[in-house]
């Protein structure tokens, strides 16, 4: 009985392990279209409505999931409470936190990272621009994080379960 109990719980133990790292690709395929969002609702508070940028980074982030809208509401807070911070500062702020929540990879990050730089650093029509080249290369991201997720999504959830058979053979 002890042994049948013990083989089970090593078994769900790896499968739950080998799910949890197969949703990290799908939640970061997803990540990245809500970014894509968000760059659209921001680039539509700024030509629109002429908005400040930390109340236009709040109401985007509040338009988005949790995840990628606390990107967003991150680098408000910190143009609000900090009144010296810059917008790139803020920005970088907000992308530790997103990749603490879902691991992007160097090239997202890259792409993030150089759009806070240009971050109220130009007139509004260069901002504009800045955001559609920004939203294009999240877009190609965003593709090559699916053809990763189409790859190793079920070879992770099949390993995981897979390992913890292993593992009990093993110890029979």
């Amino acid at each position: 009985m002890y042994k049948l109990t013990g083989a089970l719980c090593i078994i769900g133990g790896c499968g739950w392990a080998g799910l949890k790292v197969a949703g990290v690709y799908r939640r970061r395929a997803e990540l990245l279209r809500c970014l894509q969002n968000g760059l659209s609702f921001l680039e539509a508070e700024i030509s629109y409505g002429s908005t400040p940028l930390p109340l236009a980074l709040r109401r985007v982030g509040e338009k988005l999931d949790k995840d990628s809208g606390a990107l967003f509401t991150r680098a408000a807070q910190i143009l609000c409470l900090n009144k010296g911070a810059t917008a790139s500062e803020a920005w970088e702020e907000g992308i530790k936190l997103l990749n603490g929540n879902i691991p992007l990879t160097a090239e997202e990050l890259s792409i993030l990272t150089m759009f806070g730089h240009g971050l109220g650093n130009s007139a509004r029509e260069e901002q504009l621009k800045n955001i559609a080249l920004v939203r294009q290369q999240l877009g190609m991201a965003e593709k090559k994080a699916a053809e990763a997720r189409v790859k190793s999504e079920k070879m992770w959830q099949y390993l995981g379960f897979c390992l913890g058979g292993v593992i009990v053979l093993v110890f029979i």
